[in-house]
């Protein structure tokens, strides 16, 4: 079965990475760097400072091209686990309501899209400071996207500048509980639970199939990358750099 352009990309970063580690002072100084983030109040004193180690301008401009790839892939698992925040309600018992948590899950959906498009424009200035002179049209691929994902954008930038995100069925859940505690009314606090599950569930479906349309633009981009920046589909190809 042939590879796909995620596959093989993810082959290449891979030997990418390992090349770095064969710099001299490089394993030593992520090592270190390591130990230092675990003990950031500086309790073990014998705790060796980084050094700083050099890389050659090219594979620096290499190495920024993979940190931002690898930022860009981190968020789109970010964005499928989203849909996890749906299916789970962890607070019985805390003050925090159904209707606050199912706002909060959607912001952070709708965020998670935004750094995607974010992360996107950082991975395009660091292929065009590698490869100025390559054809591709990334900023033709950021518009798709924005397009595609306008809406969740547009909620986003909603949130960011003006107010908290407001959902009529996620209202339901919330009025559904008011009703059931100002007027005691028998089968509300029941009903409230079913309609929580039911917009829950749409929402936690809408993450998949999102996340599924996001893969396209995913896969996309691998292709993109491997086209444009040699030392990839070198790495790729043969394994080596």
């Amino acid at each position: 079965m042939e590879k796909t352009a995620l596959q093989r990309l993810d082959r290449a970063v891979g030997v990418f990475i390992r090349k770095l580690f064969e710099v001299p002072g490089w394993r030593e100084a992520r090592a270190a760097s390591l130990m230092r983030t675990l003990d950031p109040d500086g309790d073990r004193l014998d705790a060796p400072e980084p050094e700083a180690v050099e890389l050659s301008p090219e594979m620096e401009l290499q190495h920024a091209v993979v940190g931002a790839y690898l930022e860009v892939q981190d968020v789109v698992q970010s964005v499928k686990t989203c849909e996890y925040y749906f299916r789970r309600f962890p607070f019985r018992g805390l003050p925090v309501t159904l209707q606050e948590h199912l706002s909060n899950a959607c912001e952070l959906y709708f965020n998670r899209i935004y750094q995607f498009k974010e992360r996107l424009k950082n991975l395009v200035d660091a292929v065009d400071a590698l490869v100025p002179n390559h054809r591709l049209d990334f900023g033709k691929f950021i518009k798709d996207f924005s397009r595609e994902f306008g809406q969740e954008i547009r909620e986003r930038n909603q949130i960011h500048h003006s107010e908290k995100f407001v959902d009529l069925e996620i209202e339901r859940v919330f009025l559904l509980g008011v009703r059931d505690e100002t007027f005691r009314k028998r089968g509300l606090k029941a009903q409230q639970q079913r309609h929580y599950r039911k917009v829950a569930r749409e929402w936690a479906n809408r993450v998949r199939r999102r996340s599924a349309q996001l893969d396209v633009f995913h896969e996309a981009l691998a292709d993109g990358l491997l086209r444009t920046c040699p030392f990839l589909a070198e790495a790729e190809r043969t394994g080596t750099l």
